[in-house]
């Protein structure tokens, strides 16, 4: 399956890195092409960078890895482009001392940009994990695989991206409707604080441990 990385930091450079590993199609785009072209030759596996518009054409998953402040700016004038694609909102709302939500309670960033891209199908995921463990490509800690938690509306669009989460060797984790993000952007907030702020490192995960699978 073709994969589209839209935003080639940290995050979006090692999810595409694995993703190509695990036997996808890949291509990065960022408003700096040399990030691109770098994050592509890292992944290796054919990986390539591609102006927006035509990783937009050629994908059929797309992760937006970029800023929740800039997805607007950045996808919107190609809004007529993302048709039923499915887009998975990899992004936080947060604010820039990471210690709220922008935006939450009500809404979620996810949903916001389902309402940006009416056609598209938006999944929220990969949003709660830090970046040093994408860069590591091992889905384990302590022997215990760790849960990525993933929510949108439609269903095909939802298999695509749990059969993505289970190809890198993650537990994927179904937390229902779009509406859900609302509940799994303040995990990233915890994430970050148990991590960063109270020293457990950015090596850390949450698992759900439960009896068989819904």
């Amino acid at each position: 399956m073709k994969l589209g990385i839209v935003g080639s930091g940290k995050v979006g450079s090692a999810l595409g890195a694995w993703a190509a590993k695990a036997g996808y199609q890949v291509a990065f785009t960022s408003r700096n092409e040399s990030h691109a072209r770098d994050a592509a030759q890292h992944a290796g596996h054919s990986a390539k960078a591609l102006p927006l518009r035509e990783l937009i054409d050629e994908s059929r998953l797309i992760l937006l890895t970029l800023p929740y402040a800039e997805v607007k700016k950045a996808l919107g004038p190609m809004r007529e482009h993302l048709g039923r694609k499915t887009l998975v909102d990899v992004t936080n709302p947060v604010t820039p001392d990471y210690k709220s939500l922008a935006l939450g309670h009500t809404t979620s960033g996810a949903e916001e940009i389902a309402r940006l891209f009416l056609d598209a199908n938006i999944v929220k995921a990969f949003n709660a994990v830090f970046a040093e463990v994408y860069v590591s490509q091992n889905p384990k800690i302590g022997g215990q695989t760790i849960s990525i938690f993933f929510a949108g509306d439609d269903v095909e669009a939802k298999e695509r991206v749990g059969e993505l989460i289970e190809r890198m060797g993650f537990d994927p984790v179904d937390a229902g409707p779009l509406q859900n993000a609302r509940y799994l952007e303040p995990l990233s907030l915890l994430n970050i604080h148990l991590g960063r702020v109270l020293g457990f490192g950015t090596h850390i995960g949450l698992a759900l441990l439960r009896d068989g699978r819904p």
